[in-house]
C-alpha cells in the first residue's frame, strides 16, 4: 500500500471492519513456486517474495474472501491488478469461499466503477 493510500485504508476500516472476520497483509499470490527444500534457502525464499504478487490486503468475511486493492485515485491499473490477483488466487485458493475483487478508493472514475462492477467487484468510496 502506497503512503497516499494509507488514510483511505484507515477510513475504510473505521466503517467496514465489522464485516471482516480475519484480515491478512503481505500475502503472496503467484510467483515462483519452491519445493519444501528450496523454501529453506533464504536466497530463494527472498527471490520468491520479491517476484510474487501482493494485494494490499485479503479479508475473510462471513461468506466471501475479499481480495483488496487500495488506491486514493485509481486508474485502470488498479482494475488490472485486481483481475490478476483474482486469477492467481484461483490457482491456489486457501479458503473455500467465493473470492471477490474489492477496490477501496477516495475518488472514482465512473468508467472504472462500471468496469469493476462488470467483473463482480465491490467498490468502497471512503
Amino acid at each position: 500500500m502506497l503512503p497516499p493510500d494509507i488514510p483511505v485504508w484507515w477510513r475504510f476500516l473505521e466503517t467496514w471492519k465489522h464485516e471482516i472476520k480475519t484480515l491478512w497483509y503481505d500475502c503472496l499470490l503467484g510467483g515462483p513456486y519452491l519445493t519444501p527444500e528450496e523454501e529453506r534457502d533464504p536466497v530463494k525464499k527472498s527471490w520468491r517474495y520479491v517476484n510474487s504478487k501482493r494485494p494490499d490486503a485479503i479479508a475473510e468475511t462471513e461468506k466471501e474472501v475479499w481480495i483488496i486493492e487500495v488506491a486514493a485515485n485509481p486508474g485502470l491499473r488498479a482494475m488490472g491488478q485486481l483481475i490478476a490477483y483474482q486469477a492467481l488466487w484461483l490457482e491456489d485458493p486457501k479458503i473455500a469461499k467465493i473470492e471477490r475483487p474489492v477496490l477501496v478508493v477516495e475518488t472514482l472514475d465512473t468508467d472504472l466503477g462500471a468496469a469493476i462492477g462488470r467483473i463482480g467487484g465491490l467498490i468502497f468510496v471512503v
